[in-house]
């Protein structure tokens, strides 16, 4: 295997694990709408976080790194989303 395939196998393996990283929100989010607040800071430093990776990722050069975009966008939706509901 060339580095280049490694590397994008485990671009991928790391994308795939970011995104149900934060899928693991979806329970709080739905405790949060029903009355059960939970804490909302770490949510917003993640979701902050993430936008500092989206930011980078897109201005990539020579091309954009969409394997750092992906996991960290559907983080920002999902950490804003948590955020919001347990204010």
């Amino acid at each position: 295997m060339t580095k280049a395939k490694f590397n994008t196998l485990i671009g991928t393996i790391g994308a795939t694990i970011g995104v149900f990283v934060f899928l693991a929100y979806i329970p709080q989010i739905i405790a949060n709408l029903e009355g059960h607040q939970g804490q909302p800071y770490q949510p917003l430093v993640a979701a902050i976080s993430c936008l500092i990776w989206v930011l980078y990722g897109w201005t990539k050069e020579p091309q954009r790194d969409y394997l750092l975009i992906l996991p960290n966008a559907a983080g920002v939706v999902l950490g804003l989303a948590t955020f919001i509901t347990s204010i």
